[in-house]
């Protein structure tokens, strides 16, 4: 009997985990989703423990051996430098020991790299990826890789949910003091975070660790209201993002017209953000044409397994 041989890939973000076990032609044989796996929010043991869990529970789903997965490709979000993805890959082989299970080789990618391998299926392209963070990663047509953002919410993550949050919450507080122009974003912020007073949201975000990119939806809503301060708001955060194009573009010199996807939770979807940062990115880059990611992000691992050892 001829032996199975599949790829498994995992992409592991903030909010959910998804794997799709994928078999040499390409097709999909299994998929599975699970909690959230960003080492940064979790710590490497939690976010290892669940990714471990996490084969071995596919493997029962597509009643398959362990064995019989060749090549192990997660792309987690928070493994942005080396350090992190040695703490993490050391953390998954130290539980699975821990289990007495044997692993295939695991290659551990960010997000944003598996994003750009599923937008475009390994060809050239720019994705643009704004969620609760932000980046930006193309391929050039001689596959050369470069990023731009992904700092991180403190040095960085600009027109992200976060970001907008952020500038939304700083808007209603000057509105509060009589340093800006009025806006529902007031109300809103003490609504959303259920706060009796403005003055209760420091002691929200700093001892009970409040969610702040979770208002950004809010933000969007007040700016489809007619709110001006929230419309302008996601305009220059808009901009953010397209600079991020811009700045591709010019390091990648396409001799054609090259594409960009637009990825993640804020943009995927239509919306008056999302609008924004097509018109934007349209506008002032006639070299650029969008268009939707040819496959879902886990995908893009799985493509990367498949092209780094040769099935």
């Amino acid at each position: 009997m001829k032996e199975k041989k599949y790829v498994l890939g995992v992409d592991g973000g903030g909010s959910k985990t998804t794997a799709i076990l994928v078999a040499l032609d390409g097709s999909v044989i299994a998929d599975l989703h699970t909690e959230a796996t960003n080492p940064q929010n979790l710590g490497y043991d939690v976010s290892a423990s669940i990714l471990v869990g996490l084969i071995r529970d596919i493997c029962q789903k597509a009643n398959c051996s362990i064995a019989e997965i060749k090549s192990v490709v997660m792309g987690i979000a928070g493994i942005g430098r080396q350090r992190d993805v040695d703490a993490l890959l050391n953390s998954i082989e130290t539980n699975a020991r821990k289990q007495k299970l044997q692993l295939p080789q695991i290659r551990l990618e960010t997000d944003a790299r598996i994003a750009l391998e599923a937008a475009f299926a390994s060809g050239p392209g720019i994705a643009l990826i704004a969620g609760t963070g932000s980046i930006a990663i193309a391929k050039n047509e001689d596959g050369k890789i470069f990023r731009l953002g992904g700092w991180g919410r403190v040095l960085g993550d600009e027109g992200s949910g976060y970001s907008i949050a952020l500038n939304a919450i700083k808007a209603a507080i000057k509105a509060y003091e009589g340093r800006g122009d009025r806006t529902a974003l007031l109300n809103l912020v003490i609504e959303h975070f259920e706060c009796e007073s403005l003055e209760e949201l420091i002691y929200k975000i700093k001892l009970e660790n409040a969610d702040i990119a979770s208002f950004a939806p809010k933000v969007l809503k007040a700016a489809m209201e007619f709110d001006h301060i929230s419309h302008n708001i996601l305009f220059n955060q808009a901009n953010e993002l397209a600079e991020l194009v811009r700045t591709l573009v010019n390091k990648i010199h396409p001799k054609k017209k090259i594409p960009v996807a637009l990825m993640g939770g804020l943009l995927e979807n239509e919306n008056i953000y999302s609008k924004m940062v097509k018109e934007r990115v349209s506008r002032s880059l006639p070299q650029i044409v969008i268009q939707k990611p040819k496959f879902p992000t886990a995908f893009g691992a799985a493509i990367l397994g498949l092209n780094a050892f040769n099935f």
